[in-house]
């Protein structure tokens, strides 16, 4: 074999790989997939990891909602309480029935930068207190009342 003879092997063989990686099998892949896409076996593919994919964005959404937004709205909720318990301590402060109630003023006024829970425990219970203050003007019932925890 001379060295023309093994050049021109060579440049074929070279040629052959060329031809071949380049535009032969780049080709024959386009047309398999493009076959491939057409195909029902294909749509049952695509529908699955579309599945998939939303499930994926659902569960980050969902991470996302409870890292940022519910966090933002117990703060939200917690300042709106805050904001109605002060409103509603000054209302009964300015009002002629607040001169009457200062048992309840003072209450809520005390209550006023605690935390939401006891503000909302304490709206249910201080009409009670009230009322019980205000029913209960005698000593005797004072002391019934003393006396029925020891006994």
């Amino acid at each position: 074999m001379t060295d023309q003879m093994f050049g021109l092997i060579w440049f074929l063989s070279f040629g052959a790989y060329l031809l071949i990686y380049t535009y032969w099998i780049p080709l024959r892949t386009r047309k398999n997939i493009e076959t491939w896409l057409m195909s029902k076996e294909s749509d049952e593919t695509l529908l699955a990891s579309l599945e998939v994919i939303t499930g994926k964005i659902r569960e980050q959404m969902l991470i996302d909602y409870e890292e940022f937004m519910l966090p933002q709205a117990r703060e939200n909720f917690k300042k709106f309480w805050a904001g109605a318990m002060g409103a509603a301590a000054k209302e009964i402060g300015n009002s002629e029935e607040g001169g009457q109630m200062s048992l309840m003023h003072s209450m809520t006024k005390e209550l006023e930068h605690q935390p939401w829970y006891i503000q909302a425990a304490a709206s249910k219970l201080i009409p009670v207190i009230t009322k019980a203050a205000s029913e209960s003007k005698s000593e005797t019932t004072l002391k019934k009342v003393a006396d029925f925890g020891f006994k």
